[in-house]
């Protein structure tokens, strides 16, 4: 077993990875971005062996949608059960979707779907703890008694992002973990599972929330008005010659090297011109969607095609926000689950996800890229029955006994039906997979080793995966 010995980050060690790019407040005296590199790298593991991913985005669905509406129809159950909407077949052979993603069933040869997946989260049947155990891998030992979230500090454990950063690294001066769409939202809490968290700030995602059907703000990027490069570089061989007098030759060797990935990192053409969507196309920016989503997706497959590690984009409504009509409302259909899938939802959903996948694959992207769309949870099967005392009239409440998942790329074999529910979509029939088991599979496809671990802020060695498998039969 491999261990990894570093010190815990607190809240205010590091500046915010935004802050960090802006080379605005770089000084005389530190340059913050610099440090953030020298540190990520000291602290990074060696690589466990390769998989076929190079890179990976994760689609959350925050607020969950229904797995029976979408994924996993149940035509034979009764009408409580079943709903207002009609399988469909897929180009997969024996995979039927709702009648509500026809645009996704025209792509379903490069997918796959699993529809077993299962979570018993800590409480109540409520959104928080459920997105802290999707988005790190571990229970929330620090959540209410009732799941409900708390705010976001450095004693969190880290983000799978987090982790990929760490383990994963972007090479050529590229960014590793970046955010976009919207950030993860539950309550009155905003960024619940999403920060590196006592691996500290080094690791946080680099954020990226701006309305991407408008032009996306690149200050972070830029020099201030009065600073050239040619003077960033002086600054920098001063600091140099400082650090050379005050620390020792080893300092001082790699001093250049942390510097120098500084400088090409706002010097890098590769890594800002992915954020330039005005440059793609007015037929693919159409065939993404332009909704807030949809372009958000364009953007996260010109990352990973700039070197990107993982890119997470988040539906951009809040977890528990009432749905209400247009492309950004909320998947937590409590009330009207069929006409807000099926004029809202689902139409923009629809196009985005099948636009990416298939640019994907187009591009020769999908067998490096593994892409996976999941909520927190999923739908309770029968309408208008409360599991939380809140639903109401052809509302669909919280259900984390049983959902789906779709997973694509990264050398995961497409075209299948990976597990089952039972006849009315309520629990996993057959190979029931924990969301702890599909972040051990995102380990896998990438090629780090899950068994990998580190030190929490009490010096105690924790996993990077609190239990759980790759999930090898969708390999």
């Amino acid at each position: 077993m491999f261990s990894i010995h570093g010190s815990a980050g607190r809240m205010c060690d590091i500046a915010s990875r935004r802050e960090l790019l802006t080379v605005g407040g770089l000084s005389l005296i530190g340059l913050s971005l610099p440090t953030f590199l020298r540190q990520r790298t000291v602290q990074a593991a060696s690589t466990v062996g390769r998989g076929t991913a190079e890179s990976v985005i994760l689609l959350y669905l925050q607020g969950s949608p229904s797995h029976i509406d979408l994924y996993d129809p149940k035509p034979s159950a009764p009408a409580e059960i079943r709903g207002e909407f009609q399988p469909i077949a897929t180009r997969a052979p024996g995979m039927f979707l709702g009648e509500v993603l026809p645009l996704l069933a025209d792509q379903a040869q490069h997918f796959t779907l699993i529809r077993s997946m299962s979570v018993k989260p800590k409480g109540l049947r409520n959104h928080g703890s459920a997105i802290y155990m999707l988005m790190t891998g571990t229970d929330p030992a620090n959540f209410s008694s009732t799941g409900l979230a708390v705010p976001p500090s450095r004693d969190d454990l880290p983000s799978v992002g987090s982790i990929v950063a760490r383990q994963r690294p972007s090479v050529s001066s590229g960014l590793s973990y970046v955010a976009v769409c919207g950030p993860v939202k539950e309550g009155k809490e905003v960024g619940v599972g999403q920060s590196a968290g006592i691996l500290g700030a080094a690791y946080d995602p680099f954020t990226m929330y701006d309305d991407p059907t408008q032009p996306l703000k690149l200050e972070a990027f830029a020099l201030p008005g009065d600073m050239t490069l040619d003077r960033l570089q002086s600054r920098v061989d001063l600091r140099a010659n400082i650090d050379r007098q005050r620390d020792s030759a080893k300092s001082a060797a790699t001093f250049d090297t942390y510097y120098e990935r500084a400088l090409g990192l706002v010097q890098s053409h590769r890594a800002v011109q992915a954020f330039r969507l005005h440059e793609e196309s007015d037929a693919l920016r159409d065939r993404y969607g332009r909704t807030r989503f949809g372009q958000s997706c364009l953007l996260a497959r010109r990352l990973v095609e700039a070197g990107t590690r993982f890119v997470q984009v988040t539906w951009p409504a809040r977890s528990d926000d009432e749905p209400v009509p247009g492309p950004d409302g909320s998947w937590d259909t409590h009330r009207n689950n069929f006409p807000t899938l099926r004029e809202h939802r689902c139409p923009y959903f629809d196009r985005t996800l099948s636009g990416l996948i298939s640019d994907l694959a187009e591009r020769g992207l999908l067998e490096t890229t593994l892409v996976v769309a999941v909520g927190e949870f999923g739908r309770s099967p029968k309408i208008g029955v409360a599991t939380t005392d809140n639903v109401g009239p052809g509302g669909r409440d919280h259900w984390p006994e049983c959902y789906s998942c779709l997973i694509a790329g990264g050398g995961v074999r497409p075209g299948q039906v990976y597990g089952e529910s039972d006849r009315f979509g309520a629990w996993p029939k057959s190979n029931p997979v924990h969301p702890f088991d599909l972040i051990t599979t995102i380990y896998h496809a990438l090629g780090i080793d899950p068994a990998t671990e580190y030190h929490d802020s009490l010096n105690r060695p924790r996993r990077l995966v609190e239990q759980g498998q790759p999930v090898l039969g969708l390999f």
